[in-house]
């Protein structure tokens, strides 16, 4: 699938200003923030911390699992906090996420069990090895199948590979923490910032089509399909679904929408949420909308938390509205034309 295709309108971002606006930008003061502050805000304020949490938490793993030393308990406690990390930092796939195809060596679905079986009897070591494994076989769901299935191997082999799975996916964590914290500190060029604003608006609206129909509507019409009444989980061993919207969410909602009083200065490197922006020049209608909108939504994706089929819809429908008024009238607004992006289609 294609990534999402940037178009963004230079002339009404080449300059910056000033205006004010925030949060309670009826009383206080804010700068006009330029493309420049809205990329190295997302860069710095929201994307390299959570690359560095999920780096943080795959080395945690490793440690549970190397040598076999922890108990299961604190292995999956480990692996749940790696995968919560890794839903908070893919909910918007910009940079390396991207041209690495993280996704796809972190977190292939569904994982194929078989495959798990014939990578532990070839006991793989080192990085050569894994990258012979296949993505169906490693990753967080084969990891999740070895720490909770019943059917699970529990013997030495499927630990040391367990903690090779565990390694493998502590080195895509390195690689990407640091190609953020250098895209973070790289000075852009006007045509480069343009281009960027325009790809993080565009993945932020595919992280909200993402979590609706990937996370919210499709498991429920798989298991309308198969006739069974409750949603087909994604994470059918461990069983968080539910917090792992949860952390997609909270991703998403910090992108869009402002939660302090002081609006962060400008080039500091701060999170410029969306509302922020639409705000610093002079939206403020729209920028109530998509603060009603996103409030909204928030609270289906809560109501959603007892993975029922209706909380669940109800849910899919709010987010639906807040993609459409992102793609209707927030991106026209800052002149961003929406494409197509990993997170449509199949």
């Amino acid at each position: 699938m294609q990534r999402r295709v940037v178009l963004v309108g230079m002339a009404a971002h080449a300059a910056a200003m000033p205006a004010w606006a925030q949060s309670n930008w009826r009383q206080v003061a804010v700068p006009l923030y330029g493309p420049q502050d809205f990329v190295k805000g997302f860069l710095q304020g929201h994307a390299l911390p959570r690359a560095r949490a999920w780096q943080a938490a795959c080395t945690a793993l490793v440690r549970v699992l190397d040598g076999g030393t922890g108990s299961v308990e604190e292995a999956r406690t480990a692996w749940k906090t790696a995968t919560l990390a890794w839903a908070a930092l893919s909910s918007v796939a910009t940079g390396p996420l991207v041209t690495r195809r993280s996704a796809r060596r972190v977190d292939f679905q569904p994982v194929r069990t078989p495959l798990v079986l014939r990578a532990i009897d070839g006991a793989p070591s080192g990085e050569a090895a894994m990258d012979r494994v296949g993505s169906a076989a490693k990753g967080l769901g084969a990891l999740e199948w070895l720490l909770w299935a019943p059917a699970a191997p529990r013997n030495d082999a499927a630990r040391a590979f367990a903690t090779e799975a565990a390694r493998d996916l502590q080195r895509e964590a390195n690689a990407v923490a640091e190609a953020f914290a250098a895209g973070a500190e790289r000075e852009m060029d006007d045509e480069a910032v343009v281009a960027a604003f325009g790809e993080i608006l565009n993945q932020w609206i595919g992280g909200l089509e993402q979590l609706r129909l990937q996370r919210l509507v499709r498991p429920v019409e798989e298991a309308r399909a198969r006739g069974a009444k409750a949603p087909l989980a994604l994470r059918p061993w461990a069983g968080i679904d539910a917090e792992e919207r949860a952390a997609r969410w909270q991703a998403l909602q910090a992108a869009a929408v402002f939660a302090g009083q002081a609006a962060p200065p400008r080039s500091q490197g701060q999170l410029v949420p969306i509302e922020t922006y639409l705000r610093g020049r002079g939206r403020n209608t729209l920028a109530d909308q998509l603060n009603a909108a996103m409030g909204q939504a928030g609270r289906g994706v809560r109501g959603a938390a007892d993975n029922r089929p209706a909380t669940m819809a109800r849910a899919a429908q709010q987010l639906g509205q807040a993609k459409h008024l992102a793609e209707a009238e927030v991106a026209p607004a800052l002149e961003v034309r929406v494409g197509f992006s990993d997170a449509d289609g199949d």
